[in-house]
């Protein structure tokens, strides 16, 4: 008569190979870093392009006021185009070199994550001609 427990696999080999244990934790962990890393820099990313293109609307919304009303409301329309999240953004407005006018907006890159110790500026220049 032969032992019982030497036909039925032991506790510890029903659950896998015994050398694999912890081998998909190992991967992920090696993995999730990456992976985290590539999230933050998508969403840096989308943020610098929303924040591009609210600057360069709201330069566009101002320069179309000056080009009809000779400068006056010019910077106060592009401020009013401004989400809350940009409205420390710097406003300028002048004639430029074509008998027309501009509007500039600059705002600091807006980073979530602002450790990373980037000074970029996003600069939207729009001019208009006289109408």
């Amino acid at each position: 008569m032969s032992a019982p427990s030497a036909r039925r696999p032991s506790r510890w080999r029903a659950r896998g190979r015994g050398s694999d244990r912890g081998g998909p934790l190992l991967e992920f962990a090696v993995v999730f870093p990456i992976l985290l890393v590539v999230v933050v820099v998508a969403l840096e990313a989308f943020f610098a392009f929303v924040a591009v293109e609210r600057l360069e609307s709201a330069a566009r919304a101002g320069a179309r006021v000056a080009g009809t009303q000779q400068l006056e409301g010019a910077e106060s329309t592009a401020r009013q185009a401004l989400p809350v999240w940009l409205e420390d953004a710097t406003v300028t407005s002048g004639a430029n070199d074509a008998d027309g006018f501009y509007v500039e907006v600059s705002h600091p890159l807006p980073i979530v994550f602002s450790s990373a110790g980037f000074d970029l500026s996003l600069t939207r220049r729009v001019d208009m001609p006289n109408v």
